[in-house]
């Protein structure tokens, strides 16, 4: 008798663990990153910084091709102190540009690391607030990614990102 009441008590507890409700929400992280108003910002900003900095390279490239062609056509010496810093200019021009390509890169990568902090930390906050237990990130293309489909109703990401843009 005793072993058929602890049975009982057993499955009794273990259904009830068994059918608990977990709620489930899915995210794309990418269109937060996209379209928060921050993102739109530092995508300007890194487009601005980019564009003028294609605009350097390009002054340089030009004045050094400029001094090529005077040496190619005579017109300076190649053993001249001119064609000296034309050659010196030249490895300083190469240095410059992956020097401005790593600043690029550095801000992208600072602006993309701190904009990604901010929307986990939304959604952790917003899960949080709203007794979600799970938040999976539905961003990957054509259904490689974890959640191979969704409802609507799931889906947070406009909530995030109006939290991620107050």
């Amino acid at each position: 008798m005793y072993r058929l009441f602890f049975l009982v008590a057993c499955l009794f507890v273990y259904t009830q663990a068994a059918i608990a409700e977990y709620s489930i929400a899915t995210v794309d992280i990418n269109r937060v990153l996209n379209e928060s108003k921050e993102s739109v910002a530092a995508k300007k900003a890194l487009d601005k910084a980019s564009a003028a900095a294609k605009s350097k390279v390009e002054k340089r490239r030009n004045a050094l091709k400029a001094v090529e062609a005077k040496i190619k056509a005579g017109k300076i010496s190649p053993e001249s102190s001119e064609a000296e810093n034309f050659r010196a200019d030249a490895k300083d021009f190469t240095r410059y540009v992956k020097d401005t390509e790593e600043k690029l890169r550095r801000d992208f990568m600072k602006s993309n690391k701190k904009l990604t902090e901010k929307t986990l930390n939304a959604i952790s906050k917003y899960a949080a607030n709203n007794d979600i237990d799970l938040v999976l990130d539905k961003s990957a293309q054509g259904g490689r990614g974890p959640v191979l489909y969704g409802m609507k109703s799931f889906d947070i990401t406009d909530d995030i990102i109006k939290k991620v843009n107050s």
